[in-house]
């Protein structure tokens, strides 16, 4: 970008969580980012009022992108709880666009809550939201509905394990995992 590129709210958000994910919390410093984007800090503080303001930002994106706009695609698709299980599987699984920090981003958004008080209350309050929402899903599901709290604790857990681990295929363990659950194991591929 050049100082004549005019930058939105959006891409300082998104330089934001590249910087995050490859600097760590220690990147999401106006100073940083402007030299990351090639433009003036001034530009940063045309949007923002301070970096603080720039992270709660960057969490309400998250909170956004990662999790309600997830849960209303899954919810306008198949009506199928079972199906619907799937689909949050193949959706929240995907690769996270390079413009957000790839792959390393999520990791790097729960590194962060383990110092930043405000990156914790929103990780809580998306790991509780996230759980809900599959819960509900396995209540629906009828072989599985007295277990949905837990089977819900274990897939969400598999998903965050698969990426704390760089799982090359996160989507087949997760999908693996709920054949399990569902009583419909299928081979696993060599």
């Amino acid at each position: 970008m050049t100082e004549k590129t005019k930058l939105t709210a959006l891409d300082w958000i998104k330089g934001g969580f590249r910087s995050l994910a490859s600097d760590g919390p220690q990147g999401l410093k106006a100073e940083v980012l402007a030299r990351k984007l090639k433009v003036s800090k001034g530009s940063f503080y045309w949007h923002f009022k301070d970096v603080a303001a720039l992270k709660t930002a960057m969490l309400d994106h998250w909170e956004e992108l990662a999790t309600q706009q997830i849960i209303a695609q899954v919810d306008a698709g198949s009506p199928d709880p079972k199906q619907r299980l799937y689909d949050l599987i193949e959706i929240a699984a995907s690769e996270v666009s390079e413009e957000y920090g790839a792959n390393g981003v999520s990791n790097a958004l729960r590194n962060w809550a383990q110092f930043d008080e405000l990156a914790r209350a929103y990780t809580t309050k998306i790991d509780r939201r996230r759980l809900e929402y599959v819960e509900s899903l396995f209540s629906q599901v009828p072989q599985t509905r007295k277990h949905a709290k837990i089977n819900a604790q274990i897939l969400y857990a598999t998903l965050i394990g698969a990426e704390q681990l760089d799982q090359a295929d996160t989507k087949a363990c997760l999908a693996q995992t709920l054949d399990i659950m569902m009583g419909s194991a299928r081979p696993i591929p060599a």
